[in-house]
């Protein structure tokens, strides 16, 4: 394995967002001038110029705003705002196991909302009032339930005696493109596992924490799953980053791949399709965040440059390229840049491709291009338009 990892560009169409970033300025100017149900309403429009057209009654008061598998309800009274969010009926089995869940979830991760029950159902749940809703609070709010009921909706299924409440709104893709994501999603399994064995081999096995975190990523990126599988990839990288020995992070995280290996196409291909989406569970980020996200990254592959080091800082820098996408929606014009970079440093030996991607980080921190061919529009885009 003497060339550095290929490179796919996206099947999603576009990796931008909805949101309008001017609105923020309107949201918190709103709170400052002590406008509160403004700060809600401006709050939608940055998110999405649609929202309070499509989801709100005449006055603006109330809305019912569908992602994923839940409709999240929000009012606005003179003094109160409020958001429920009805999550999953309950059964008659399994009652005890499934509220002590619901008990360690109201803990953590959540922090702002609750899971409540109510005559045999769980809501998601948020009051506060008007006067305090801070537009970063009421953001992270609606981002802590549409995240979080994204998470456990599956989950709680596959464990608990419990159904969905609605139908999810979501598009099923073509077999076409179904197929091509079965396609590509093994081949990089397969690629991840050939490195693997050569890291292995040649007693190197850390590397393999950057191939794993590197693989994950990039099913991510290129194929972005939802549903259980995407709760999975998320657990994992995760895990990855977690205080316990890299060892043992790194055989949970073969682990992983192996049973992503094992699963039917059926299995794999339910948690692929495209879903309506209120709070996109990533940021929208501009080239100042990229600088700080990069600093570290930048500074580590600089060093391993100097020492010869060129399979360290390729994996470095691949892991800092994937982070920025897993993490955040990113303006065309920087997506760009990073898919001439991964384009050029993709398969050339290790010095070739840490120089590449080097050079190509460089080149992005400091505003400047990225050359090469222009990238094709992404394959979802040529099947629907």
């Amino acid at each position: 394995m003497k060339e550095a990892l290929s490179f796919d560009e996206t099947l999603m169409s576009s990796l931008d967002t909805k949101i309008t970033v001017s609105k923020w300025d309107d949201t918190k100017e709103a709170y400052d001038q002590k406008r509160y149900k403004d700060v809600v309403l401006n709050l939608f429009d940055y998110l999405d110029l649609d929202i309070r057209k499509k989801y709100g009654n005449a006055d603006e008061t109330y809305f019912k705003i569908p992602h994923g598998s839940i409709i999240v309800e929000i009012s606005i009274t003179d003094t109160h705002f409020n958001v429920k969010a009805p999550f999953l009926k309950v059964g008659e089995n399994q009652k005890i196991p499934l509220y002590r869940k619901i008990a360690e979830v109201n803990f953590s991760p959540l922090n702002l909302s609750q899971i409540k029950l109510d005559n045999g159902q769980l809501n998601f749940l948020y009051s506060t009032p008007l006067h305090l809703c801070e537009p970063l609070k009421i953001y992270y709010v609606l981002k802590e339930i549409c995240h979080n009921a994204d998470n456990f909706d599956d989950e709680f299924i596959s464990l608990f005696d419990v159904e969905q409440l609605h139908d999810p709104h979501i598009e099923n893709y073509s077999q076409e493109v179904l197929d091509t994501i079965w396609e590509k999603l093994n081949s990089y399994l397969k690629e991840a596992d050939q490195y693997i064995e050569y890291f292995d081999q040649t007693r190197v096995g850390y590397y393999n924490w950057d191939i794993i975190n590197i693989t994950l990523k990039r099913i991510d990126y290129l194929m972005a799953p939802h549903g259980k599988l995407r709760t999975d990839i998320e657990n994992q990288v995760n895990d990855l980053y977690s205080q316990d020995d890299m060892q043992n992070r790194i055989q949970r995280g073969k682990k992983f791949l192996d049973t992503l290996k094992n699963k039917t196409k059926e299995e794999l291909l339910a948690d692929f399709y495209i879903s309506e989406s209120f709070v996109p569970t990533k940021m929208r980020s501009e080239l100042e965040h990229l600088k700080q996200s990069w600093e570290r990254p930048y500074e580590n592959a600089k060093k391993e440059i100097q020492n010869k080091q060129y399979i360290a800082a390729t994996l470095t820098l691949l892991v800092a390229f994937y982070d920025f996408y897993y993490y955040n929606n990113i303006p065309e014009d920087i997506n760009l840049k990073m898919v001439n970079s991964l384009k050029n440093a993709a398969g050339k030996e290790w010095e070739a491709s840490a120089m590449s991607l080097f050079n190509s980080m460089e080149n992005i921190l400091n505003g400047k291009a990225v050359q090469t061919s222009t990238p094709k529009k992404g394959f979802f885009s040529k099947l629907f338009g």
